[in-house]
């Protein structure tokens, strides 16, 4: 079975920027003291936490997109991740740069707010852009040990530094005002133990027709990776104890166990505090969308504006059903 590397085995156009992390841990590390003393402040959002969860290729950043487009919504974006030892100074720092209230004549002019009238393009997960939203995951990584299988343990869930990260969650709330936002697929297979550790959270599962993931996590591998054997993406914890031949086993056994595990958690928790959202479904009537999340967001006593004013569609990226797909379905049938 392929195996996870790091940077060097990556294609040129997706390897890390050494200088640029130098710099950014330079920055964060400078930051840091105040930061803490800036965190004493808070405890807990008040406010609905929502996480976005789901495999890889899924939809999952086109709905955090749409989230932050929203205004409705406080995220990371690309600006705050910058700052992900010290998130908080980052997300005032945006705020001053993006957020209409805070200019002074054209001093920023050339910086624009993340609104529905910009690029919902992305690249492997990756936006472009100041105020487009990141994935965030240097800040996941300081509170929790995530190995190339996410999947926390007894062991690792008491080293967590929960605390700290919730408070750091609050901080990010009161930068905004607004309920925070962000991607949670990094803990697909711990919903349960985050859930706990907040009085209000939603999360949102984008689900896609299988064969089509499938279908782009191949792309994905050849582009990251350069070569479709190698391994791209969260593993589930089943991965070592998997036997399997071919790429195609490969990609659709990640789609089936991580599903499995959110559909697990999400049995065990209040209905007002999780939503799954078929991808295509969500490309054909946002607005539809809009109110799930609306009515889950107000059993827990936060209100969202009643009218949408959003896209009224999006490009649903699933081509015609080629052979390749109908293959790719056999192969998905097979799994379960």
């Amino acid at each position: 079975m392929s195996q996870e590397m790091g940077n060097e085995s990556r294609t040129d156009a997706f390897r890390r920027n050494h200088e640029l992390e130098s710099l950014i841990e330079r920055l964060n590390n400078i930051l840091l003291r105040s930061a803490e003393q800036e965190l004493a402040q808070f405890k807990a959002p008040e406010l609905p936490l929502v996480l976005v969860v789901g495999g890889p290729r899924s939809g999952t950043t086109l709905m955090m997109q749409w989230l932050a487009a929203s205004g409705c919504f406080g995220y990371p974006s690309n600006l705050i991740a910058r700052f992900y030892k010290a998130p908080y100074i980052g997300a005032l720092i945006h705020e001053m740069l993006v957020n209409p209230k805070y200019q002074y004549k054209h001093d920023f002019e050339d910086i624009r707010a993340y609104t529905m009238h910009s690029s919902f393009a992305s690249d492997l997960g990756k936006t472009d852009g100041l105020a487009a939203p990141n994935v965030f995951w240097y800040f996941w990584r300081r509170f929790f040990d995530f190995d190339d299988c996410p999947y926390l343990d007894e062991t690792k869930q008491e080293a967590a530094d929960t605390r700290n990260f919730v408070r750091e969650l609050a901080a990010l709330e009161s930068a905004f005002a607004k309920p925070f936002a962000m991607k949670g697929i990094i803990v697909n297979w711990n919903l349960e133990f985050i859930n706990r550790l907040f009085d209000k959270i939603l999360f949102i599962h984008v689900c896609r027709e299988p064969a089509y993931q499938m279908l782009s996590i191949l792309k994905a591998r050849e582009r990251f990776r350069g070569d479709r054997r190698l391994w791209w993406g969260f593993k589930p914890p089943e991965y070592d104890a998997l036997t399997l031949n071919t790429p195609e086993h490969e990609v659709a056994a990640q789609i089936h166990f991580t599903r499995q595990a959110i559909a697990n958690s999400f049995e065990k928790m209040p209905s007002e505090r999780w939503l799954s959202i078929d991808y295509e479904r969500f490309c054909e009537n946002p607005a539809m969308v809009y109110g799930l999340i609306r009515d889950r967001l107000a059993q827990q006593d936060y209100a969202l504006p009643e009218r949408y004013t959003g896209q009224a569609n999006f490009s649903n990226s699933n081509n015609a059903c080629t052979t390749d797909v109908k293959s790719l379905e056999t192969i998905y049938s097979e799994i379960g």
